[in-house]
């Protein structure tokens, strides 16, 4: 497991990894796995799946106009350079729920809700909602 190194979405050892799946692949199909992968899952997510559903859902919302200051450079790139992208209108409600997933019932929030940081963790989280719900 990757060990998270701050409160911010993109602050994890994953984070880079999974930016450059985005990237060097089908954009749309890995998010839309990832997404998948976290809001259709049985039981406890694990830490892996939820970090990927965060960082696609990030990438989601900045595709519909509603991107975080802290978007790293090389994903700020991929979106801009998607301008115009028809996202499938099933990607927000996916989102939501794989976001939702996260913050309640996943190995990352578990982890979270044991620091001194996890307001500032889940904070971020709800932003994140505020902006898929105004990117739809």
């Amino acid at each position: 497991m990757a060990a998270a190194w701050g409160a911010g979405i993109f602050q994890d050892d994953l984070a880079t990894d999974f930016a450059a799946q985005i990237i060097e692949g089908d954009g749309l199909a890995v998010l839309r796995r990832a997404l998948a992968e976290a809001g259709q899952a049985r039981g406890h997510l694990l830490y892996e799946s939820a970090v990927r559903a965060l960082i696609a859902a990030e990438v989601l919302a900045a595709l519909g106009g509603q991107p975080t200051a802290a978007l790293p450079p090389e994903l700020k790139d991929w979106v801009t350079g998607r301008r115009g992208l028809e996202i499938p209108e099933a990607l927000w409600p996916l989102s939501r729920a794989a976001v939702e997933r996260v913050k309640e019932d996943s190995e990352i929030s578990e982890l979270w809700v044991r620091s001194d940081e996890f307001g500032r963790w889940i904070d971020k989280v709800d932003d994140l909602l505020g902006r898929l719900e105004r990117s739809a």
